[in-house]
């Protein structure tokens, strides 16, 4: 179970900064996603459709590689999707307390990652 966390950790850290890095390198635009509002690539809380893809695909090569350390073969899935829904929460918490001012972040990483941990224990927990 706690590689299963590890492995879902690593998969939100992979999927933040591939998305990060394509939505800014190859998209001049983004979608703020709290409101939608169009915001220049790079804004706290802005996300694209190609940079949330291609961070979707990361997580889910992590998810896959989580068979070299020794995950079930029935879990790969998992940290692939705690991966996806840590990186979309960390663009939630940008959106809405980075832009504020009101965490750094280091801290909306942290939060990222904690909750994808905490999906995937408790997502391996659930299908046992």
């Amino acid at each position: 179970m706690w590689l299963l966390a590890m492995a879902g950790a690593l998969a939100e850290a992979a999927a933040d900064t591939v998305s990060s890095e394509c939505g800014q390198a190859f998209s001049e635009n983004a979608r703020l996603i709290t409101t939608f509002e169009a915001v220049p690539a790079g804004t706290d809380g802005g996300v694209t459709r190609l940079g949330t893809a291609a961070g979707a695909g990361a997580a889910m090569v992590v998810g896959a590689l989580g068979a070299l350390i020794g995950l079930r073969a029935d879990w790969l899935w998992i940290p692939g999707v705690a991966g996806v829904v840590g990186m979309l929460v960390d663009s939630c918490i940008g959106a809405v307390f980075e832009r504020s001012g009101r965490i750094n972040n280091d801290g909306v990483n942290f939060i990222g990652t904690a909750v994808a941990a905490g999906l995937a224990f408790g997502l391996g927990a659930l299908v046992g």
